[in-house]
């Protein structure tokens, strides 16, 4: 199995779509994502629809949760329960279009996306940065949890029992 390190980028490099949590009117909501990353620090950025619940949301209260896991395996002798992922919380925030663009947001979510041509010639589709608060937690399988954060997400702490 890889060190923790090198497990967490290869979970963010080879999965693009991230579960999204948010609080809305209704209770609490969860969504399915597409995102991109910058680094230096890390954000995740996503292109929302105004006619999505979480782009409501997210204007209501910018507080979100985030988490990337890999995909359940059909026959996985640990029955799923110890599946590689990455949970964090989040502070949301709206961005132009050219801000995302000077930032690189743009062109890693086109690299990552080729329907990103489309989405962003709709006219109510909106970048959000999501930028990681505090720290996090990384899955790698049992008895292999740790504290994750750092301006990259590079520094991970083993969680240990009591």
């Amino acid at each position: 199995m890889a060190e923790p390190a090198e497990g967490l980028e290869r979970l963010l490099e080879e999965v693009p779509v991230a579960s999204l949590a948010v609080g809305g009117a209704e209770g609490p909501a969860v969504s399915l994502v597409p995102w991109a990353r910058t680094r230096g620090p890390t954000r995740f950025w996503i292109l929302v629809s105004e006619l999505s619940a979480h782009t409501a949301a997210l204007r209501a209260s910018p507080r979100a949760g985030l988490m990337v896991s890999e995909a359940f395996r059909e026959g996985d002798p640990r029955s799923n329960h110890a599946l590689t992922r990455v949970m964090l919380s989040v502070e949301a925030r709206f961005v132009g279009r050219d801000e995302a663009r000077e930032r690189g947001a743009e062109r890693a979510y086109r690299e990552r996306f080729p329907i990103a041509e489309t989405l962003l010639g709709l006219g109510d589709f909106h970048w959000v940065e999501l930028s990681p608060v505090g720290s996090g937690g990384f899955v790698q399988g049992f008895g292999r949890a740790y504290r994750v954060g750092g301006d990259d997400l590079g520094e991970l702490t083993h969680v240990t029992g009591r």
